[in-house]
């Protein structure tokens, strides 16, 4: 499977510490709700990091500073918001989030 980015949010996390770890979500361009709910314990994670990583290339971030994980328990400990959890640093991800739309290639 190969996806396209045709989207990137950039979110600024507001009152967390200096330390915070950025997280990159990505979204299925078109999917319903009721989708997302059945499909997240079942995603494409190499599909997935094929398109972050195309997504920090196109906003200039050196991802040799980095490392970046999957987790199903990126953004809530139940596991309803995975994602990928950034840990290292770059200005251009310092205090944000990421939220990647994607549509098949």
């Amino acid at each position: 499977m190969e996806l396209k980015v045709s989207k990137i949010e950039t979110i600024e996390v507001t009152g967390g510490r200096f330390s915070y770890k950025p997280k990159i979500y990505i979204w299925p361009e078109g999917e319903s709700l009721l989708d997302n709910l059945m499909n997240r314990n079942s995603r494409p994670i190499k599909a997935y990091r094929k398109a972050m990583e195309s997504a920090l290339d196109s906003m200039g971030v050196d991802r040799s500073k980095l490392s970046i994980k999957w987790s199903q328990k990126a953004g809530c400990s139940c596991g309803c918001s995975p994602g990928f959890i950034v840990n290292g640093w770059d200005l251009k991800l310092h205090q944000k989030d990421l939220y990647v739309t994607v549509v098949s290639a």
